[in-house]
This record gives structure tokens, sequence and C-alpha cells, in this order.
């Protein structure tokens, strides 16, 4: 009998023992999944953060491609092109500037490649416009009234340290008025 209450004892003891150690965490694990919680929180704002500012970028990117576009709309609507470079600020944006770089278009008769490029890329999307003048006569071509001009537009900007910058390149054709009419 004393042995069956020594074990009725021992269980009860036992039971105790197993339930006084469930009711509650110890400090060692409140740290744990406080050291958890805090790296997921900053994971999860640091791509918050990344995320926004790869809004900014862009947004930054489509305003000066549409200040580009602008600007290049504004020399096609010029009656005469001066050969040569221009630098300015536009007055509704202060962050930005642009540089316009025009330079006559021509083709080198002995390699037969165009002078004015400089990218690769736009001299073959432009063959047609050098084979046309390269077919002329060397009279015919002076006396020719369209020139081929080529437009270089860049905008720039800063952000943070460093400048980024836009450039848009095209070819645009003008109609020069003859010399007899422009003595008259």
């Amino acid at each position: 009998m004393e042995n069956a209450k020594l074990n009725n004892f021992n269980i009860f003891n036992l039971q105790s023992s197993i339930f006084n150690s469930q009711k509650g965490f110890t400090l060692l694990e409140v740290m744990v999944a406080i050291v958890i919680l805090g790296l997921g929180l900053t994971v999860v704002f640091e791509l918050f953060s990344g995320g926004l500012k790869s809004v900014e970028i862009s947004n930054d990117y489509s305003n000066a491609v549409i200040l580009a576009n602008k600007k290049m709309g504004e020399l096609s609507l010029k009656e005469k092109l001066d050969v040569g470079k221009e630098t300015g600020d536009f007055s509704e944006e202060d962050n930005y500037k642009w540089e316009v770089d025009i330079v006559s278009y021509q083709v080198d008769e002995e390699t037969n490649k165009e002078i004015a490029s400089p990218e690769p890329a736009l001299s073959e999307k432009t063959r047609f416009f050098a084979d046309a003048q390269n077919d002329r006569s060397e009279g015919a071509r002076n006396d020719n009234p369209i020139k081929i001009y080529q437009l270089d537009v860049r905008v720039f900007w800063k952000s943070g340290l460093t400048e980024k910058d836009v450039r848009l390149t095209s070819l645009r054709t003008y109609m020069e008025k003859p010399q007899e009419e422009a003595v008259k």
C-alpha cells in the first residue's frame, strides 16, 4: 500500500513538473523569436524601399524621354537648322538640362560611308539616305536643295552623385531655299 502511495505520488509529481514547464516561454525563446521577427521585417522594408527607388528611377527616365522628344519636335519645326552644338535647360523642369548636336549628314565618296553618323546601328538603318545621295553626280549634289541633318538630342540630370542621360538621334530632311529666291 505504501508502495502504491509512492507510485501515485511520483505520477502526480511527474505530471505537475510537466505542467509547470508548459506555463510560459523561456527568455531564450522570446529573444530568438524577436530576432527572427526583426530580420523578417528588415527584409520586407528593404524590398519596399527598393521598389520605391525603382519607381523613382523609372519616372526620371520617362520624364527625360518626354523632354528629349519635345526638344526634337521643336527642332523639327525650325525653318533652318544651324550646324553645331547648343545647350540649355528646361524652364518647366529644374533638374533636367539638354544638349543638341546638329551635323550635316554626308557620304564619303571614296569609302561610301556616312561621315556624320556616330552610331553603326543608325548607319545601317539609314543606308537608303546615303545611297540616294551617293548615286547623284557631284554637281547635282551641291545644287540639291534638300539637305539631310543628323540631330542628336541629349537630356541629362543629376541623380544622387551620378549624372544620368537619355539620347535621341534622328535624321531630318530640310528644303533649303535656292539662292535666286533668297536674293529677290
